[in-house]
């Protein structure tokens, strides 16, 4: 299973479940639940998990058993979301010929 991967990773790399969930903004009891699969992990966590333990979410889902991948509504609302985001800074990024101005929020 893909959480298994995930556990394996981390312990591999000597990181704590604290500091996951720190990462994640959850309790470490949370996170402990995560991977013992008491609670989902949502598509946002797992991409959160991927970019803290610095592997892409295709190497955990290819390394996996899994053979498939079950989405909930919010997964696929949230993949959406991400996608626009992507697309969004993509067009930033072309139509400013490879130049982004970043600006602080409160101006």
């Amino acid at each position: 299973m893909i959480i298994d991967e995930i556990r394996k990773i981390r312990e591999s790399k000597k990181i704590s479940q604290t500091k996951i969930a720190e990462y994640l903004h959850i309790s470490q009891g949370t996170y402990r639940d995560i991977e013992s699969s008491r609670i989902r992990l949502t598509l946002e966590n797992f991409l959160m998990i991927c970019e803290y333990l610095e592997i892409s979410p295709m190497q955990l889902i290819k390394k996996s058993d899994d053979n498939y991948v079950i989405l909930s509504k919010e997964d696929i609302e949230d993949l959406n979301r991400i996608c626009n985001k992507i697309n969004n800074q993509t067009n930033l990024i072309n139509d400013n010929h490879g130049v982004i101005n970043i600006k602080n929020g409160d101006n």
